[in-house]
């Protein structure tokens, strides 16, 4: 892999910031495709922005007749829901 400056942003707006600062940065959710190809040296980007520790992606809510699911939802935590 190339080098590049690791970021792990605790709030939304803190990724915003690091993605907004980054030459060539890259969100990292679940690395089912960035880590592959990171490790192939097909992408070199100049920062990584890992979204794993922002607890406002996570989870699953009812909000009147809706359910919302948030975009760090794990599957197993979607499978195991009450809701």
């Amino acid at each position: 892999m190339y080098e590049f400056a690791y970021h792990r942003p605790a709030t939304i707006d803190e990724a915003v910031a690091a993605l907004e600062a980054a030459g060539d940065g890259k969100l990292l959710a679940g690395g089912q495709t960035l880590i592959p190809t990171l490790k192939q040296r097909l992408a070199a980007p100049t920062d990584l922005i890992d979204l794993g520790a922002i607890p406002d992606l996570k989870g699953i809510r009812a909000e009147g007749s809706r359910i919302l699911v948030g975009a760090g939802t794990t599957h197993a935590e979607i499978a195991n829901a009450a809701d």
